[in-house]
């Protein structure tokens, strides 16, 4: 079987004579049929086409069905002629031709002599005739005159896509330095996602973010597709985003441009209490672009430089006097004196101090705790209470260099030529809330970094005759980033009597100190930082097409090469963190109710110094990801009659197992054994066994069939594959490569505990790191206690690669006015969908360490994590209703009904966690991304009045009223899911790290925000202690209940000058968020929380706020 799978593959690799595959990635197709006024085919008629900008002509010949086809053509404007004898001319103008499209341009000879012609000017419906793949078409007017928030990023256009959640910003500022937008597409993860630009990958490895993207200005169209690609396309299960840059004309043509924001023109969030911190935006640029030889050779550049100096407000949990002097009365909970009753949590007693109960003798606080809460100020919001009482505002800045220069050469025939080079650069720094030793504003990025990147792309387009060419295109995707904490040098940790953190200078600053119920940190920076990170990403294509009769085929080859580099901790920070928790300072029940358990009780964890879990990264040394990807494929386009287009293809996709740069780089953890494999040592494979599957094998079907003129119905089904996911840190880089201390509870309600057994502790702090030994075989014990602790990952070596089955059928009609009306059904199933999972997590509620699968044989309490895979499900109704500029206006109308169900929601890090482990079944749910109704309007519209329009066209009034055009974008959404918890501590099933409230069966929404509930909290309650044996959650949903729906408009208004004949003055007032509605996220849905059923700045919180900017633009 497997000699069957890797002929089938090799006679793919033959077929395409050379190497690669992405044939429209960076062309489009223009097909048509020629006839007479009776309909019948004319055969041998000459279809000349020219690109108007250019000047450059290609010709052929109708066939036998008086069919013509124009393959791998440059996105233009064109002109196409038909001549036959004993016929008129016809001829039709200015044609849009976009990225990755099939244009079909029918045209009708009528009798005569061929002097005499017949134009037609007037733009045809934007009807899709030949192809069955779902998506849209973003042109040059739409991505640089649309109101854009995020630097400007053509990424927010991916907002008119049906299907596609709305573009969003992940990860950090540092780790996301190019301000990268991210979407799910069709209920499936961002990383299933592709974006190319000219053909060239432009994706990190795992697909998280995109490496460089192009200043709006810069990018004549984009090209999404969303369901049932051609077979050319793959490593993707959601869009495929194909990006085209200007190029240079015939004609000199190019401009200058600013775009400012400033704090003065903002209005304040809404939860703001005061003034908008200072905030300065300057993004500005220009580019040009001219031929260097007419009709033969071009050019085009651009330079963007963007200054982003933002002031943030922001608002966070601290401690107040009373907690800290060890009175937790006011906390609305009581806290229980671990050091009487049960070992277990029973039996315990109520604090009383002086007769005053829930109060801590001061002699029992921690000093060290005394010293963390030094550095932490009192709280500064007046009336306040114990939740949002800090204030105080930050700094952060992001300056950006950037450009792109592109060459286009036609040398000789109809042989196309051309090469980009873009480079990027970034230089960042966030300021922290308490300066060096960080804290939870920001997310607690609090980091200096600088990224560099480039992308550059050859491409060389050979025409051997009308019926057959080849393409061929070579590209480099590089980033480096590298990143430091505050602090970074200090010995911030030893500082305060934490011993054991700082060992060296990557172990440098404050380590992380975690308390439930208030801002996280409170002190401390992201686990993340330092890091130093970077990917060098090589593609080599090759396709081939030919013309035969009726059918198009098209074949090809796509080799990639993926360099990918990573020094970072990740699990617990290299200066690791402190956790505290409710459940120590908690009563275990012994049946019933347990007392309910709240931010009092992590508080006074934190004071007696009792963690839940401790950890550490340390001796982090460099991972490294080396590995070759082939892609082939074959497809047919066959026009099997005057009216019906079908489409067959085969893709094949081989992901080669990884290796490290060195022998000894990659560690994976075998659970069943307790020990560690060392890649490449002894007799360990180098890529640690995983297997190579030769049988991805990608089927892709669609038809297109023309009822008549004006409608068109459409059909597909298609599979696509998923490459490994996610980031390199959670790849085999175990022990020795990265070491960490992991210490563990062995039941919610006692302490963490150190590797010889004592309570771990900030003043116990770390012990040092252990020099590692590789025996001679390649296998490390992992029977230790330091090793017995530490949290791994397990990499399974009989991985098979996700995929998604998707399918579609739409019907589109041609509208009067220009409009065009797509009404579709798009679903996919997706299988083997991966997700984090902890293989050590407890099984059995109640049952503490002992349910803990790994407990009972090697006492291990700290996680494996494996990537477990499960299946995902989406259908929908997406609705679009779109009209190309014409006569000044362009609309692009979508809606879409949906539901995403799965096990898992693609998270922050792009795979999704595991909820909940005593029950996997009740992890499958709504999508947490699923809003049920989107809804998105965009619109440019240039007012009729002025020279040239068709009223108020001439003299002074011409001149007052003429040049105006305003823009838009509207979106409506539905509300996004959301689940209600409970505290964990009566679950007692380590590395459960949710718990279901219990519900009445009710939900009441009351739409209050602030001090007012958003909904009512009484339909809610802590579930029982859970029984050994049972799941032990509650009765609620996962994301059973929907929040806040969402309301946006951004608008503009333009005035355009002409200033002579060729040079022209634009300025523009653009409003993000114009009607300054508020845009909530959801409640805090956590019953043990004091804001439990609010939405306030750390609940939820709301953006919206309008921001205004003004810009000017010089264009000749």
């Amino acid at each position: 079987m497997r000699r069957f799978y890797l002929s089938g593959g090799i006679t793919l690799l033959l077929l395409a004579c050379s190497c690669i595959g992405f044939g429209q990635a960076v062309n489009a197709n223009l097909v048509g049929t020629v006839t007479d006024p009776t309909k019948a085919a004319i055969p041998g008629a000459t279809v000349t086409i020219t690109e108007t900008k250019s000047g450059v002509t290609k010709s052929a010949q109708t066939n036998e069905s008086g069919n013509f086809d124009f393959e791998a053509l440059q996105p233009g404007t064109y002109d196409i002629v038909a001549v036959q004898n004993g016929f008129k001319q016809a001829k039709i103008e200015n044609r849009l031709l976009l990225v990755n499209t099939t244009m079909r341009v029918d045209l009708t000879l009528e009798v005569g002599s061929a002097t005499e012609s017949i134009t037609i000017s007037s733009a045809p419906e934007a009807l899709k005739t030949d192809r069955a793949d779902v998506g849209i078409d973003i042109s040059s007017h739409q991505a640089e005159d649309l109101p854009l928030t995020t630097n400007r990023n053509v990424q927010g256009l991916l907002a008119l896509v049906p299907g596609a959640t709305k573009p969003h910003l992940q990860h950090s500022n540092f780790f996301n330095a190019q301000a990268s937008l991210s979407t799910e597409v069709n209920g499936q993860s961002r990383l299933a996602n592709n974006t190319v630009i000219e053909g060239i990958d432009d994706n990190e490895r795992s697909g998280l973010l995109q490496v460089l993207i192009p200043p709006s200005e810069a990018i004549q169209s984009v090209s999404v597709s969303t369901s049932n690609y051609p077979a050319e396309f793959g490593r993707v299960g959601g869009a495929v985003t194909d990006i085209i840059l200007k190029s240079g004309t015939n004609d000199f043509h190019g401009a200058a441009y600013e775009f400012n924001r400033v704090s003065a023109l903002a209005a304040k969030t809404y939860f703001q209490t005061g003034p908008n911190p200072v905030t300065t935006y300057n993004y500005y640029g220009a580019n040009i672009g001219g031929p260097i030889i007419r009709n033969k050779l071009f050019i085009f550049g651009d330079y963007l430089h963007v200054a982003d100096h933002q002031g943030q407000f922001n608002t966070i949990t601290v401690p107040t006097a009373a907690f800290r002097n060890g009175d937790l009365s006011a906390g609305g909970f009581n806290i229980y004196d671990p050091q009487t009753g049960n070992p277990n949590g029973t039996g315990r007693s109520q604090f009383n101090y002086q007769g005053r109960l829930n109060v801590i003798d001061p002699a029992r606080i921690s000093p060290i705790a005394k010293n963390i809460l030094a550095l932490v100020p009192l709280p500064n919001v007046p009336g306040a209470g114990l939740t949002n009482n800090y204030s105080k505002n930050t700094h952060f800045t992001r300056d950006t260099n950037s450009f792109d220069v592109k060459a286009d050469a036609n040398p000789h025939g109809e042989d196309h030529l051309s090469y980009r080079y873009s480079w990027q650069k970034v230089d960042q720094n966030q300021e922290a809330i308490f300066g060096s030793v960080g804290g939870p504003a920001q997310g607690a990025n609090n980091a200096h970094g600088t990224q560099t990147a480039y992308n550059t792309a050859f491409n060389y387009t050979h025409v051997f005759a009308p019926t057959l060419l080849t393409e061929i295109r070579l590209g480099l995707n590089h980033y480096k980033n590298v990143a430091l904490p505050v602090g970074y040098g200090t010995t911030a940790s030893t500082a305060v009597g934490i011993p054991g953190v700082n060992v060296d200078q990557l172990t440098s600053g404050m380590t992380g100190i975690d308390i439930a119920g208030f801002s996280s940190p409170m002190l401390g920076t992201g686990a993340s930082y330092p890091w130093n990170r970077g990917e060098t990403n090589i593609d080599l294509s090759n396709n081939w097409t030919l013309i035969k009769g009726n059918h198009s085929f098209k074949f090809g080859v796509n080799y990639r090469r993926v360099r990918d580099d990573l020094q970072q901790g990740q699990v617990f920070g290299q200066r690791g963190v402190f956790r505290f928790r409710d459940g120590q300072t908690g009563l275990k029940a012994t049946s019933g109710t347990a007392p309910k358990t709240g931010q009092a009780n992590d508080f006074a964890s934190f004071l007696l110094d009792i963690p839940n879990e401790v950890g550490r990264d340390v001796n982090v040394k460099d991972a490294s990801w080396r590995e070759s990807q082939v892609f082939a494929f074959g497809q047919d386009t066959w026009q099997a009659t005057s009216k019906l287009t079908l489409t067959a293809g085969l893709r094949w996709e081989l992901y080669v197992p990884p290796t490290a740069r060195h022998n000894g780089d990659y560690s994976n953890y075998d659970p069943t054994t307790n020990s560690l494999i060392i890649a490449g040592i002894g007799g360990n494979p180098a890529n640690l066994g995983m297997k190579t599957r030769y049988y991805y094998f990608a089927p892709r079907f669609g038809l297109a069939y023309r009822l008549d003129n004006k409608t068109v119905v459409r059909a597909g089904y298609g599979i696509s594959y998923q490459s490994w996911p996610d980031n390199l840190n959670v790849y085999a880089t175990n022990f020795p490569l990265k070491q960490n201390n992991s210490f563990q509870a062995l039941s919610t309600y006692t302490q963490a505990l150190a590797p010889d057994g004592s309570g771990a502790s900030m003043a116990a702090g770390f012990p040092a790191p252990i020099i590692a030994t590789i025996p001679a075989n390649g296998i490390i014990p992992a029977n230790t206690p330091s090793l017995i602790a530490q949290t791994y990952y397990t990499i399974p070596t009989d991985w098979k690669a996700p995929y998604t089955h998707s399918f579609n059928a739409a019907v589109q009609r041609a509208l009067p006015g220009g409009f065009v009306l797509d009404v579709a059904y798009v679903g996919n199933v997706g299988i083997r969908q991966p997700q984090g999972y902890n293989m050590n997590a407890g099984l059995i509620a109640g049952a503490g360490a002992a349910g803990q699968p790994e407990y009972a044989q090697f006492k291990r309490t700290a996680a494996t994590n494996i990537f477990k895979q499960a299946g995902s499900n989406y259908n929908s109704l997406q609705v679009k209703l779109d009209r190309r500029f014409t006569n000044g206006l362009s609309a692009t109308t979508s809606y879409t009904y949906q539901k995403a169900l799965g096990y898992t929601t693609s998270s922050g890090s792009g795979v999704g966690g595991t909820t909940f482990y005593t029950d996997f079944s009740r992890n499958y749910s709504l999508l947490g991304n699923n809003r049920k109704h989107t809804f998105v309007q965009s619109f440019i519209y240039e007012l009729p009045f002025g020279k040239g329009k068709k009223w108020l066209n001439s003299g002074v009034a011409s001149w007052v009223v003429g040049g105006w055009q305003v823009t838009g974008v509207l979106s409506l959404e539905s509300g996004a899911p959301f689940s209600v918890t409970a505290s964990t501590a009566s679950l007692n099933a380590p590395g459960n790290g949710t718990q279901l409230a219990n519900t009445d069966g009710t939900f009441h929404k009351l739409k209050g925000v602030g001090k007012s509930l958003w909904f009512d909290p009484s339909s809610f309650s802590q579930p029982s202690a859970a029984t050994t044996g049972v799941s032990g959650l509650g009765n609620s949903g996962q994301n059973a209940y929907i929040g806040p729906g969402f309301f946006n408009l951004d608008g503009a208004l333009f005035r355009k000058f002409a200033i002579t004949e060729r040079v022209g003055l634009e300025l523009r007032a653009e409003a993000f968020s114009l009607t300054n509605t508020p845009q909530f996220g959801n409640p805090n849905g956590n019953v043990t929380s004091p804001d439990f059923g609010h939405i306030n700045f750390t609940n939820g919180n709301a953006t919206g706020n309008r921001i205004t900017e003004l810009a000017g633009k010089i264009t000749f």
